[in-house]
């Protein structure tokens, strides 16, 4: 009882802050995707020590990030559900509590199904309901103005995962071994569960508050167009009949097979086959998450000001060029200036399909639309992360696949640019948020 007591006072004190406490979700969000997304970016610092620990080629290892990603993409929209139905706060501790525990777990398999089972579903099943999925539907529900920005803030998040966990998990594998490398990143979700638990709440309303630069007028009219729809959408599929949303989710597919999938489980090991030295390599990982960073949050400042869809157009175009580069490089500079130019597009494209998603499907489960789009992605992920392993064990290269990847990126800008983004129009009326393609 005086628990409870306790939490109210405090949260009334809270409210008082001289800043929006939807800043605070954010942020705590923001540390919740660090850490989950830096265990999944340093997939590749794990697949040579694997290989040689187990005696096991790079076909069976990528499987093990295969097996990881389809259940990551799996469980995405049944997380983005729960978190409509019982909240984002519970949703994203249990989560967080079942990937702390798996990996930590994980550290001290001594077998290869273990490692398997733990890493490729229960932790992957755990991070899934700590992913961007989460994150952006926090936003969506706390942001309406500058919710592109916001979206962007939250996000980087996974870029700063990458650009502290992996360069310290390389270290720690280099100096020590993968056990205590997994084994201490593990612990850093662990120790981000209780305050997120803590301090996140699902929804401005739970506090008695408003989403920042909501209008009374314009919500009123909202909710009776919306309730209207949602008679008609009950199912969780039913976003699938529109078009515009395969104009996103199949770039996004083709996206997934080229940043996470791709460079996120091989380079390490592509450039390292190159006889790069694990300093440069853990550089060049440095570098592409700093100018993550960079490229997050200033697409998400962009998505507020420009067309979202040529936006996005522009980063699928981008980084097919930035493609030929990596192909080509023979030496440390032209890696860092494909690390530079990748970096600034590889998460780029989350914030404007983010944004996009919650301004054209609004009338729908916006955690179950967010999921649906983000299992195109881990689904992309997945292939993208067998298909160059199967290819390089067959070919001992990884060439063709690098060129492929050009080929589909540069599709992937056509077919954004068939979305119409109506975000200048006024949000007050509903009626101009129809559909358009």
């Amino acid at each position: 009882m005086h628990y409870k007591g306790g939490i109210i006072i405090l949260f009334e004190r809270l409210k008082q802050l001289p800043f929006f406490y939807g800043w605070v979700v954010l942020g705590l969000s923001f540390l919740g995707l660090f850490a989950t997304f830096g265990i999944r970016a340093s997939f590749g610092a794990y697949v040579i020590p694997w290989e040689d620990e187990f005696a096991i080629s790079r076909t069976t290892v990528t499987f093990i990030s295969t097996l990881s990603l389809i259940t990551y993409a799996t469980f995405q929209p049944i997380a983005g559900r729960l978190s409509d139905r019982y909240g984002t706060r519970l949703v994203l501790a249990v989560s967080l509590l079942l990937a702390g525990t798996a990996l930590i777990l994980a550290s001290m398999a001594n077998q290869l199904w273990q490692l398997t089972f733990l890493y490729g579903i229960v932790a992957s099943i755990g991070l899934a309901g700590a992913s961007n999925v989460t994150a952006t539907a926090i936003v969506a529900h706390w942001f309406v103005e500058k919710r592109g920005l916001a979206m962007g803030l939250v996000l980087s998040g996974m870029a700063v995962g990458q650009l502290v966990v992996t360069p310290v998990s390389l270290y720690l594998i280099a100096n020590y071994n993968w056990r205590l490398s997994l084994f201490v990143i593990s612990a850093i979700i662990i120790i981000i569960l209780p305050i997120c638990y803590l301090f996140v709440r699902s929804k401005p309303e739970d506090m008695g508050l408003q989403p920042y630069g909501e209008k009374h007028e314009a919500v009123t009219v909202q909710a009776v167009s919306s309730s209207n729809k949602k008679i008609n959408s009950d199912s969780i599929f039913a976003v699938m009949k529109e078009r515009v949303f395969w104009f996103l989710t199949i770039p996004y597919f083709i996206c997934g097979f080229t940043d996470v999938g791709l460079i996120g489980t091989h380079f390490i090991p592509f450039a390292e086959g190159k006889s790069f030295s694990v300093i440069i390599i853990g550089t060049v990982v440095a570098i592409i998450a700093t100018f993550n960073i960079v490229g997050t949050i200033g697409t998400g400042y962009l998505s507020d000001r420009l067309s979202r869809s040529k936006l996005l157009a522009m980063i699928y175009w981008i980084r097919g060029v930035m493609f030929i580069l990596v192909i080509t490089a023979e030496n440390p500079v032209l890696l860092y200036v494909f690390a530079v130019l990748y970096g600034v597009t590889e998460m780029a494209s989350i914030a404007p399909t983010s944004s996009l998603c919650a301004h054209l499907f609004k009338q729908y489960s916006i955690g179950a639309v967010f999921g649906f789009v983000s299992v195109s992605h881990q689904l992309g992920a997945a292939l993208g992360s067998l298909v160059p392993g199967v290819l390089f064990d067959l070919t001992g290269s990884y060439s063709m696949v690098f060129v492929m990847s050009i080929i589909l990126l540069w599709g992937s800008g056509l077919l954004v640019m068939m979305v119409s983004d109506t975000q200048k129009i006024n949000v007050a009326l509903p009626e101009s948020n129809s559909l358009k393609t």
